[in-house]
């Protein structure tokens, strides 16, 4: 009752409320979420580096001067300036460029990873909302028929045909149904509290729930499930990724371990000799100059190699545990859903057996005044089993939920 006052304030004031579905709350994760646009940022930023790694180094520069001039045949030197380009091994700049677009890469299978991840608990946080509001709207229901039945009551009462013990009986009833309406409406907040910060709102914005579940219904087999999160699971696909980076970091440290060049030239001011009378008096100088980088010591890149390696070996098994821990949650998902369907099935049989009691006892209670005790007896069963069928329509949805995160 309290929901629908506050709502109804909210109305007064010119606040709408609009009823929201599981997959509109959804896209306003991908859209709101935090953590999603740190991450689509540091792809941004790795997608950058692609350029940085992919050029020539920096060539150098450099002008020196002759305390003690240098005397040549030609004049005495007063002034050098060179410069110097390196150049790496062909094909390095390629592969550490190949090396860096990979590493970007990864990036978006962690975005996909921490969306898949962020949609997991906001469905999570969704389903136990739910349940609270369903096993709210139950008890409300139920409280409902007790005030009416408190009525009737109350009437034999007066008309000497029943009497106050009933009464107290159903008012016993009654606020029993009101302290969990209370605790229900109290755990909501908890739920409440995830999906408004999944989607970077105020905490105790209010939720109005859009959808009515049935069973869930899991639209796969076994088979073709576990053959798509093979190809398709963000995890998976990072083992790749991962891979493929270890075998371009062994090609970079190939080539890495290969010569690498310089060339440059120096130009050389040279003051002319005025003491003598010689051909070419006072020419500078230019000097071209090459150099090579021998890689003779090889313990660096020996240990690099077997280091790559062995993080090539770990990523496999890895992955292999990856896909064993994938075939154990569908196992589970689907043992789940069966249960849950079984389940469902036994308590509907239940509730319909029990409405057809408590509607016989109700007649029997209005004609006779009798059977009151069983009466409120089955109504307690009657919510009982109503919150059960709930549980299992909650619990084939968790199944089909952990099926579902790892297909998103």
């Amino acid at each position: 009752m309290r929901k629908y006052i506050f709502s109804l304030l909210l109305l007064s004031l010119g606040i709408v409320l609009h009823a929201q579905s599981l997959e509109e709350l959804r896209q306003e994760v991908e859209q709101n979420n935090p953590k999603l646009q740190a991450l689509w940022n540091a792809f941004l930023a790795a997608q950058e580096r692609i350029p940085q790694v992919g050029q020539l180094p920096q060539p150098e520069v450099g002008i020196s001067t002759f305390a003690l001039p240098v005397e040549t045949r030609l004049g005495p030197q007063q002034l050098r300036v060179g410069a110097k380009q390196s150049f790496p091994w062909f094909g390095t700049l390629e592969q550490k460029r190949a090396v860096a677009a990979t590493q970007s890469q990864r990036f978006q299978t962690q975005i996909s990873l921490a969306r898949q991840e962020l949609y997991f608990q906001l469905d999570q946080a969704y389903l136990n909302f739910y349940r609270l509001e369903e096993e709210r709207r139950i008890n409300a229901l139920h409280l409902d028929y007790l005030l009416t039945r408190e009525r009737l009551a109350l009437a034999k009462v007066e008309n000497g045909q029943g009497t106050a013990a009933d009464v107290l009986r159903i008012q016993l009833m009654q606020e029993k149904l009101r302290q969990q309406l209370a605790i229900f409406e109290q755990n909501k907040a908890v739920p409440q509290a995830l999906i408004n910060q999944l989607r970077h709102q105020e905490a105790d914005q209010v939720i109005l729930l859009k959808d009515t579940l049935s069973l869930a219904i899991l639209p796969w087999t076994k088979d073709s499930l576990l053959q798509h999160i093979g190809q398709i699971h963000p995890s998976l696909r990072d083992y790749n990724l991962q891979q493929q980076l270890v075998l371009q970091q062994l090609q970079l440290n190939e080539l890495q371990n290969k010569p690498s060049f310089g060339v440059g030239v120096d130009y050389i001011a040279v003051a002319e000799r005025s003491i003598a009378t010689i051909s070419d008096n006072g020419r500078d100088i230019l000097q071209f100059h090459a150099s090579v980088t021998v890689p003779i010591y090889r313990k660096a890149y020996q240990a690099r190699q077997r280091e790559q390696e062995l993080q090539l070996q770990s990523i496999q098994h890895q992955e292999a545990a990856t896909l064993d821990q994938f075939a154990t949650i569908v196992e589970q998902a689907y043992t789940q859903h069966a249960t849950a369907r079984l389940e469902l099935d036994s308590y509907e049989q239940q509730i319909e057996l029990i409405e057809s009691l408590i509607s016989l006892l109700q007649s029997s209670y209005t004609t006779n005044s009798t059977g009151l005790d069983e009466l409120l007896r089955y109504e307690q069963d009657l919510i009982d089993y109503q919150r059960k069928k709930l549980l299992a329509i909650v619990s084939s949805h968790q199944a089909r939920q952990n099926l579902q995160r790892l297909l998103y």
